[in-house]
């Protein structure tokens, strides 16, 4: 596993290398026109003017200082992934993190303390760790573990999708039962996206499970941009502007917002949710006008159904189901730039507060320790076994993000997932906390 325990240190070499290396009066090489030439390359493919000389100047010292940042780990022969250029390669990783709204300028753990009060439905999991076959979800360590009948059905539907005991996985986007991979510009609205990619596959799941096809379905590249379900019609893009503009009892709209609270006030309202194309993305918060539109039929949320946290296994078992929602750590600098390959950083997703602390965010009774500082909300859409990994680690979650589709694998990555899960309760939450806040929505 990669360790950067000194990441701003090495960074700080790296712009400083950079820049001399920019600013030099020493007579031109190859490696710099090269370099020179990658970056008018990058230039043309997004599109980028910029108003004036120095701003330029500016945006290229940046660029070539994460163009020495990729450069060196693509180098490491210990990596797990890959990192490559994307639209946000002329980004300091303070301005991305800003963008994002990671990092500090996050609501994420104060949105989690807002939303703790609600009555959690989980899924009932069985896991061999705790001995004798019995059900976390009997233990009544987790605040309001239900395990409704929502819940256990959701469970039996997997069924249908189901052609043999042996567990190869899951990908919900190979099968072509998930949305498109979406763009959220400088609008902190992961949350949005999250839940509307998890309401558009719960939609397209139902109908592909109601529908005279194969139980396998008909199984396509994951690089392709038409699956099955698209193929057969059954994904419809709906609309997270809607969500952004209505959404406001929990929901902060571009400021934050968290998956589980957005279900509950879907729920709540009883109405659906209009289409895309009637409700356009708009990248800024606007006033409701759900009422100008058409809700998709079928697109009423009338429950959701929890993930155990901490347990590798009980996300895989839901996935099994249909893709979940997931909040997460992701301002690890690495990540602006992750390109391919399973990602995964020494102490990502780490425990870094204190019971007692202010701002130590609880959800779940009886928790021994915080929360991370979870600030991203994605959709976790599958989870396999790359036996090509050069690392220790070769199971993966594969999750799709919401940074367009110049970012990661297409606008997905994958993510390490361990066989085991790790005991130390300060960093038993899953690689980048990504098994810390799991849910997902149960239609009409």
């Amino acid at each position: 596993m990669m360790m950067m325990s000194n990441a701003s240190t090495l960074r700080a070499l790296l712009m400083a290398s950079a820049a001399l290396l920019a600013l030099s009066s020493v007579p031109e090489t190859a490696a710099t026109d090269k370099m020179m030439s990658s970056f008018e390359e990058w230039a043309t493919k997004f599109e980028r003017v910029y108003e004036s000389v120095e701003e330029r100047g500016k945006r290229l010292l940046i660029w070539l200082e994460n163009h020495a940042l990729i450069e060196y780990h693509n180098s490491r022969v210990d990596k797990s992934f890959v990192l490559g250029h994307n639209e946000y390669s002329d980004m300091t990783h303070d301005e991305f993190r800003r963008r994002m709204r990671l990092g500090e300028y996050s609501n994420g753990i104060s949105l989690a303390k807002n939303g703790g009060g609600r009555e959690f439905n989980f899924m009932p999991h069985q896991d061999d760790d705790d001995g004798g076959g019995e059900s976390i979800t009997s233990k009544g360590s987790l605040r309001g573990v239900v395990g409704g009948d929502d819940a256990v059905a959701s469970v039996e539907r997997r069924r249908r999708l189901d052609s043999t005991d042996e567990d190869v996985g899951r990908d919900w986007h190979a099968m072509g039962l998930i949305g498109p991979i979406r763009q959220q510009g400088q609008c902190g609205a992961c949350w949005a996206f999250s839940a509307i990619g998890a309401i558009e596959s719960a939609m397209a799941i139902k109908k592909y499970n109601n529908a005279d096809v194969p139980p396998d379905g008909p199984v396509v590249s994951s690089s392709s941009r038409a699956g099955a379900g698209s193929d057969l019609g059954l994904v419809v893009p709906l609309s997270e502007q809607e969500l952004i503009d209505c959404d406001m009892r929990f929901e902060k709209g571009c400021e934050g917002g968290l998956m589980t609270t957005t279900f509950e006030e879907e729920e709540n309202s009883k109405v659906g949710i209009c289409s895309e194309v009637d409700y356009p993305y708009m990248a800024t918060e606007g006033t409701c006008s759900r009422d100008v539109c058409t809700p998709v039929s079928g697109s009423v949320v009338i429950n959701q159904v929890d993930v155990i946290p901490r347990k590798t296994n009980a996300l895989k078992e839901a996935l099994r189901v249909q893709p979940v929602t997931a909040a997460m750590v992701a301002d690890d600098p690495m990540f602006q730039f992750y390109s391919s390959g399973i990602y995964q950083m020494e102490g990502c997703g780490r425990v870094t507060k204190k019971m007692g602390d202010e701002d130590c965010g609880l959800l779940y009774d009886d928790q021994d320790v915080c929360l991370p500082d979870i600030n991203h909300g994605v959709l976790v859409v599958g989870y396999g076994t790359d036996e090509a990994a050069t690392t220790e680690v070769k199971g993966y979650f594969k999750v799709k993000n919401s940074w367009g589709r110049s970012w990661g694998e297409g606008g997905f990555f994958r993510i390490a997932r361990y066989e085991t899960d790790k005991t130390d309760p300060m960093d038993n939450w899953g690689e980048c906390a990504i098994l810390s806040l799991l849910s997902y929505p149960i239609m009409e």
